[in-house]
């Protein structure tokens, strides 16, 4: 089930739980995004919204690698002598 909020325009995916405030489809919940509570609709079509999409992170610049590199270097054993 997925409802849309009033307030904020984001539609998420809801429990099928039982409720103790309801009326058909219609349910207080409150909404993951902006966390008003009010009436919504639970049985909405539209795309789910919320959580918003993760975006992919850039990769590592050479700068960035060369700094892991070294942070890296600190534990290793470069005693030999063993």
């Amino acid at each position: 089930m997925r409802a849309k909020c009033p307030k904020c325009g984001a539609v998420f995916g809801v429990s099928p739980g039982l409720s103790i405030v309801h009326a058909g489809p219609w349910r207080y919940t409150k909404c993951p995004a902006c966390g008003k509570r009010n009436v919504m609709n639970n049985f909405v079509s539209d795309p789910i919204t919320w959580p918003p999409p993760e975006k992919e992170s850039p990769p590592p610049t050479e700068d960035e690698l060369k700094r892991k590199r070294l942070d890296e270097s600190k534990y290793e054993d470069t005693d030999n002598s063993a």
